[in-house]
């Protein structure tokens, strides 16, 4: 038998399991599906955001949405009705009681703040293949301040944005509840789909007090530690730095809006 060329066996491997989304679908990924190795995968595909979920470590793989600057001033609040998605079996999902206990939060990637324009999407933004275990200290600081950045990104450049975002975790992380993984670190990438620049961030899954900027860093470096191959525009003009966009006009923004509502 004739040896597979490295580069080919590569594409082959992430060609493999990859399975298309609808049509329906397709706006949350503008720029094409990502590519993976990992078998046991469920696409999912919901009103604002579509993923890629493991069955084993029972947490996305990859989450992608498309935000608008509308979106960003979404009134809809908060429902916390974080529930275990019913397009998954039984056995190869997350549900809250592997949470509880665990001095874990139920991490969302695609954030509840993004989502807030609609109740239907804001109710489906707490479905747990949405989620991953992270630490208090990470989810309600440094991730929720990229959180809000974004959302600030969205609203001050008038233009959509394509985000992935999701954990990174490899066999040797530790598991909460029915042996749902705890990621070791997680990424961002955000898409400017006007102007095709690019930030694409990583983060060691533990609380910082650092500047967002510090955590820029290669497209090649996330995909190589996710394990995901991510589509770009092939123009993408790679950012080094946070572009410039104060959260606090959002928030007021936002008030101003929600106040009209009501």
């Amino acid at each position: 038998m004739r040896k597979i060329l490295p580069t080919l066996a590569l594409f082959l491997a992430f060609s493999a399991s990859a399975q298309d989304f609808s049509p329906q679908c397709q706006a949350e990924i503008p720029f094409g599906e990502p590519k993976i190795s990992k078998q046991n995968v469920t696409n999912i595909c919901h009103q604002a955001y579509v993923l890629q979920h493991d069955n084993n470590a029972k947490i996305p793989i990859w989450v992608s949405y498309v935000l608008t600057p509308e979106h960003t001033t979404g009134c809809v609040k908060r429902s916390n009705a974080f529930e275990a998605d019913p397009l998954l079996p039984s056995d190869e999902r997350s549900t809250p009681t592997d949470y509880a206990k665990s001095h874990y939060d139920i991490g969302h990637q695609a954030n509840d703040g993004d989502m807030s324009w609609d109740p239907t999407v804001e109710k489906e933004s707490f479905l747990l293949s949405n989620m991953a275990p992270q630490l208090p200290g990470f989810n309600r600081g440094i991730w929720k301040q990229l959180e809000d950045q974004t959302r600030a990104f969205a609203k001050n450049r008038g233009h959509a944005l394509q985000i992935y975002v999701g954990p990174i975790y490899n066999k040797q992380d530790n598991t909460i509840g029915n042996g749902v993984v705890v990621p070791h670190a997680f990424y961002k990438i955000i898409t400017d789909t006007v102007t095709h620049e690019v930030i694409v961030t990583e983060f060691k899954h533990e609380p910082s007090k650092a500047d967002l900027s510090s955590f820029i860093t290669s497209l090649a470096q996330v995909q190589k530690d996710s394990g995901v191959i991510f589509p770009l525009p092939k123009d993408a003009k790679f950012s080094t730095v946070m572009w410039d966009s104060p959260t606090k006009s959002v928030r007021a923004s936002k008030g101003a809006v929600c106040l009209l509502q009501h």
